[in-house]
């Protein structure tokens, strides 16, 4: 198979890391893997600057990593352009379950949740879920780490968060989507829109997180649970042994069911974490672990995205990295040192066979 690689450095990343002491964080999202409409080229972009710029405002006042990437993706779960929250694609009987999950690098704790209906912010909920596996329980019981369907439920209602009906989530776009590709399944012409969302972050103290959230697969089965609400698949972020090993977050896009099968997010930070050269280990990683897995050895077209966060602890770089196998990826990221974010629509060039090839991009610093 011939990989397609393709390193961008001409987004003109300022100098993140020149004065150590100052840096006090970069956020960086994804509004998706999938094929997005160039029409909608610059909402995602402006989408995404605008999650940036609300994480950067948490890293400057003294949030952490991961309390930024909850913030982050509610406004991204808040916007109907999205595949998530509000605007997610609708099930097989007309309504939105959600998938959600964070990782906490500092403590490597995850907390997802599946399949969940009427929570207005599934991230909140999946934030909720890690955060409390902190807290001792009576009689030894163990927090839960993953809930779906009705208890997940009831716990967003028992942790005050914010619940509302069906009807309140479904976007015009939703519904006629859910329209049209309903006839077109019954004609056998049924067509995946993967746009989860997702973010990784890096804080003042030098821990990161990742979180990704999704509304999954249009005229999905009720019930089904994608890789955003499971453990390994969705996200990963570890920064436990941040001075002996390089911090490391990914969070990732595109069809589930693939990317539960390889546990792509995992799989990505364990083959980036300690490389020399972050760039080649991902391009890398999603040719051997992904496009060449003999998981996947009976699927044609692998879909799939991610978005990396790494630190280089002995140079002092900073990598903000993106690969898709898709038509399409929307990123955005921002330091908090920049007046501004940036955002771009990644595309694979039009000669290039979606599914079967990675087109990998980034931007980066090194230290002086």
């Amino acid at each position: 198979m011939t990989l397609l690689y393709v390193l961008c450095y001409n987004y003109n990343l300022k100098n993140i890391a020149t004065e150590p002491k100052k840096m006090t964080g970069i956020i960086a999202v994804h509004c998706g893997a999938g094929s997005h409409s160039s029409s909608h080229y610059a909402k995602y972009n402006k989408l995404s600057k605008k999650a940036c710029k609300k994480g950067v405002e948490v890293l400057l006042n003294g949030g952490s990593a991961l309390d930024a990437v909850k913030v982050v993706i509610a406004v991204l779960e808040n916007d109907p352009l999205t595949n998530c929250g509000y605007g997610s694609n609708l099930t097989m009987d007309g309504r939105v379950e959600g998938d959600a999950s964070v990782m906490d690098g500092r403590t490597l704790i995850y907390g997802g949740c599946g399949a969940v209906r009427n929570v207005k912010n599934p991230i909140h909920l999946a934030y909720d879920i890690c955060v409390k596996q902190l807290t001792p329980l009576p009689l030894g019981l163990i927090p839960p780490s993953l809930l779906v369907g009705k208890g997940a439920l009831e716990q967003a209602r028992a942790s005050r968060v914010k619940t509302v009906n069906q009807k309140s989530l479904i976007s015009p776009k939703a519904w006629s989507q859910f329209v049209k590709y309903k006839k077109k399944l019954e004609a056998e012409k049924s067509a995946e829109l993967l746009d989860t969302v997702g973010a990784v972050c890096l804080d003042k103290n030098g821990d990161v997180a990742a979180g990704c959230s999704s509304g999954g697969i249009l005229l999905k089965r009720p019930g089904r649970v994608g890789q955003a609400a499971i453990y390994a698949s969705g996200v990963w972020a570890d920064s436990f042994n941040k001075e002996a090993e390089n911090p490391v977050a990914v969070c990732t896009s595109g069809c589930g069911e693939h990317l539960v099968r390889t546990h792509l997010a995992q799989t990505i930070s364990e083959d980036i974490k300690n490389c020399s050269c972050p760039t080649k280990a991902l391009s890398d990683s999603i040719t051997q672990r992904f496009l060449n897995s003999r998981y996947l050895q009976s699927v044609s077209n692998k879909l799939c995205g991610a978005l990396v966060l790494h630190v280089d602890n002995q140079t002092g770089d900073i990598s903000v990295l993106w690969a898709h196998t898709t038509q399409t990826m929307s990123v955005g990221f921002m330091t908090c040192l920049d007046k501004k974010a940036t955002a771009v629509v990644s595309q694979l060039p039009d000669d290039v066979p979606v599914g079967v090839k990675v087109n990998v991009s980034g931007v980066f610093h090194r230290k002086e």
